[in-house]
């Protein structure tokens, strides 16, 4: 609960932030702008410093229903449509929240100016001068969801780096990473045929990214019916964040079995297998740039993850995993003994993991 409370804090920090510099750019770039054409003289009720005031106000503002709408995309089905609907129903959100931000500036311009002309709805949106900010307005819109898309594909904090140019050479980072598998994929695939089984895996993956949001985990790639979700090694372990995302994942299919059942004819179940350490990151190709993780750690999980058949297991972490672990008391662990994988010289330990049931 804490660690989401702090999550949703940092993002409408983040929010208000762009907003305020978007804002105060924009004031700037107009007022330089005008002034510089020859023969022009601005007759600006409001000082400078007023201005730029103002701006932070509106930022500030903007910020926060921003940060709220954008919640609101996240929690309703709005982002499983189309992206043209998506595209029709967030330009349409904009449009209304223009409409609000405008009302605000004109009521705060009047409290502040004396004699501040009132005008019409009609009158202001017919006037020219409002169609540059509108445009400003969803570029800036635009930008700020673009951010959010490259920040979802490839982790919270990626994109910063990207733009500084740290992974265009190697570099180690310590990474935990859970590969996640559909369990009976191959039965399932053959009795549902394969268009009803993608809808399924689809309608899984959908859950999935649900669940990993809240617990601040990145979506590495999916491939076919496994995707691969990783945290920087601090943030996954603290409060068994990487453990808790694949539990919390099990328990929202379990909720929502009636649907699975009714549509699907069976409740998905996943294994998963969890493993972090150290490993090279480095940006690769040009057409489809992508941040690419290379190492023993990537082989070992998902080595890992294949042994839950040979247990009948859920979940199985390595002993590093294990041993770092926090507040175990509602974890039940077992350890299942020094096991050979392939492409290891040495076994590795490994523990299988179950979330002890309240009161039990």
């Amino acid at each position: 609960m804490k660690s989401s409370f702090l999550k949703n804090l940092k993002s409408l920090s983040y929010s208000c932030l762009f907003w305020i510099i978007a804002f105060v750019f924009y004031y700037v770039f107009r007022k330089v702008g005008i002034e510089a054409e020859i023969g022009i003289e601005i007759n600006d009720p409001l000082s400078a410093t007023d201005n730029i005031a103002l701006s932070i106000v509106i930022g500030i503002l903007t910020g926060v229903l921003y940060f709220f709408l954008e919640k609101l995309f996240e929690r309703t089905l709005i982002q499983r449509q189309s992206l043209g609907i998506q595209f029709l129903i967030r330009t349409t959100c904009y449009l209304l929240l223009i409409n609000f931000l405008i009302d605000i500036t004109l009521f705060i311009q009047s409290v502040f100016i004396e004699n501040n002309p009132s005008y019409s709805l009609f009158e202001i949106w017919s006037s020219p001068a409002l169609w540059p900010f509108i445009l400003f307005f969803m570029l800036a819109s635009d930008l700020f969801y673009f951010i959010k898309l490259v920040s979802q594909k490839f982790g919270e904090g990626v994109l910063p780096k990207m733009l500084m140019g740290k992974y265009r050479k190697p570099s180690i980072e310590n990474k935990i990473f859970l590969f996640i598998d559909l369990k009976s994929s191959t039965t399932l695939a053959e009795r549902l045929g394969y268009l009803k089984y993608s809808e399924l895996i689809q309608q899984c993956f959908y859950d999935l990214n649900e669940v990993v949001q809240k617990f601040n985990g990145g979506i590495y790639q999916y491939v076919g019916d496994e995707a691969v979700i990783c945290w920087d090694y601090k943030n996954g372990i603290r409060n068994n964040t990487c453990v808790e995302c694949f539990f919390s994942f099990t328990e929202k299919l379990a909720s929502k079995e009636e649907y699975y059942i009714s549509t699907f004819g069976a409740l998905p179940t996943f294994k998963a297998g969890l493993h972090g350490g150290e490993l090279v990151v480095t940006e690769v190709g040009i057409i489809k740039r992508e941040i690419a993780y290379h190492g023993d750690v990537i082989n070992t999980t998902a080595r890992i993850q294949e042994q839950c058949n040979n247990f009948n297991s859920g979940l199985l972490i390595s002993d590093k995993i294990e041993c770092d672990l926090q507040k175990k008391d509602h974890l039940s662990i077992y350890f299942k003994g020094e096991i050979p994988l392939k492409g290891k010289k040495l076994p590795v330990g490994i523990y299988d993991v179950k979330k002890t049931e309240i009161g039990s």
